[in-house]
């Protein structure tokens, strides 16, 4: 009789532990798992999740975007990026970001080198072919991970004040998110998984 009572009282006790799961499309709007379930679309959208003390959050954010910088925030952007790299930016170039997330993180590595495609010396050649661009990588500051995506080879970035993470990326994914943008302020985002086969198509379309 008290193992049944001790049974009882252990399982009430662990279901009111579980935390409640909310989700939620990429409008904000709350739905059902099933249709969370259903509408979720790698091609389209990506499912992060959050969670505190009281509940767990699962939420879809769409992968592309667009918009456009007003004139000073342009012109923050451009000098943060200078004073990041010491590079000039013209004002009739387009720009090029390859922004590499916090996850994963490096205890994740099953290699000694990543094999990500855009890290190929062609990537660049072929995308300055595309247009008049400067490029930049700007790695987040939570990356512990630049070793693995070639740091020596290539020249991350440190965004140190989180420009471009409350511009661009107020969510964190896995991988790497990327950014066109034209001489007057127009961009194109892209978050997630991608390689330099999409970037080159991409930034044909947008920079044409």
């Amino acid at each position: 009789m008290k193992f049944l009572l001790f049974f009882f009282l252990f399982n009430c006790l662990l279901f009111s532990q579980e935390k409640q799961i909310i989700f939620y499309n990429e409008s904000g709007e709350k739905i059902s798992n099933q249709k969370f379930i259903e509408t979720r679309d790698y091609n389209k959208n990506l499912d992060i999740y959050y969670e505190n003390d009281t509940i767990q959050i699962g939420l879809l954010i769409t992968r592309q975007g667009f918009g456009k910088l007003d004139k000073n925030t342009f012109t923050i952007l451009k000098m943060y990026l200078t004073d990041l790299s010491n590079k000039k930016i013209d004002s009739t170039q387009c720009i090029v970001i390859n922004y590499l997330t916090a996850f994963p993180k490096k205890a994740e590595n099953k290699k000694l080198k990543s094999t990500w495609n855009i890290l190929d010396r062609d990537y660049l050649k072929k995308l300055y072919k595309i247009a008049n661009i400067n490029q930049f990588w700007v790695n987040s500051p939570e990356s512990d991970n630049l070793e693995y995506y070639h740091h020596g080879k290539i020249n991350w970035l440190t965004d140190k004040e989180n420009i471009l993470k409350s511009l661009f990326f107020p969510y964190e994914v896995r991988y790497g998110n990327y950014i066109l943008i034209k001489p007057d302020g127009k961009f194109y985002y892209y978050l997630g998984e991608h390689g330099k086969h999409q970037i080159w198509e991409k930034a044909k379309k947008y920079f044409k």
